[in-house]
């Protein structure tokens, strides 16, 4: 039994370790500042740089003073838990999507030479998070939650967005951070 509380000990160090060091500048809080950050996990893809790929998704981890901070202990320990599992989602999700371009651009007939970009806008404007399924345990406000569209674009000819998906963030320390999919917090249940 202590194998598993060992397993979720060390994916949480790993998760939560990452920090958004000080030798980072602020990202802004804008539609521009989150291009700049998710682009930024893009470009460390297309320069085949692994670690640094894995360092700016990291960037987008909620810190783990939040949770302490927003939730009572014991709603902090399980939600921290739960937001590890689900960032890990992300981060194979992104990984995931960045590995389907080229596939993707062959089913399209979408010729090869061809160079992509990611192009991200904001879904919605910043939503109350007040108005959403609030877990217990809260003691302090939630961020407000802001959903981007997150596509995938032929730079050149006639193809222009190839795929497309959206996830919710808040801006938190100086950076946006991961808060869940659509429209949907992270402890909520998911469809």
């Amino acid at each position: 039994m202590k194998r598993p509380r060992l397993l979720v000990r060390v994916l949480l160090t790993v998760v939560f370790t990452t920090p958004f060091s000080a030798a980072q500048s602020s990202i802004p809080n804008s539609p521009q500042g989150f291009q700049q950050q998710y682009h930024a996990v893009f470009e460390s893809l297309q320069a085949h740089n692994d670690s640094e790929f894995q360092s700016r998704l990291d960037s987008f981890a909620i810190p783990t003073h939040w949770f302490k901070e927003t939730f009572t202990p014991d709603r902090a320990s399980e939600l921290t838990v739960q937001y590890a599992k689900e960032f890990a989602e992300f981060k194979q999700r992104t990984a995931a999507n960045f590995a389907a371009i080229e596939p993707l651009k062959v089913r399209l007939n979408v010729d090869p030479a061809i160079p992509v970009d990611i192009r991200t806008r904001r879904w919605t404007v910043a939503e109350d998070t007040m108005s959403m399924q609030r877990p217990p345990g809260l003691r302090a406000p939630l961020p407000q939650a802001q959903k981007f569209a997150i596509d995938v674009v032929a730079t050149s000819g006639q193809y222009g967005r190839l795929t497309s998906s959206i996830e919710a963030f808040i801006y938190l320390d100086g950076a946006f951070r991961y808060f869940g999919r659509q429209g949907r917090p992270f402890w909520v249940n998911k469809p």
